[in-house]
């Protein structure tokens, strides 16, 4: 989970500095549509296994 919230902070430091630094247009909304589908993918990956490669409990 704290993996998780720093990506989501490090996503969301980027998305406020394309923002003040890419003049306003469809460059801009594009850099924030895939900012905002990473975020996405982050928030949707599940928690790791608890079993390794032969399904063993680690």
């Amino acid at each position: 989970m704290k993996r998780k919230g720093i990506a989501l902070a490090l996503l969301a430091g980027l998305a406020c500095m394309a923002w003040f630094t890419v003049d306003p247009g469809r460059v801009r909304w594009l850099v924030m549509v895939l900012l905002g589908g990473f975020a996405v993918r982050v928030l949707l990956t599940g928690p790791p296994s608890r079993y390794d490669e032969e399904g063993q409990v680690k």
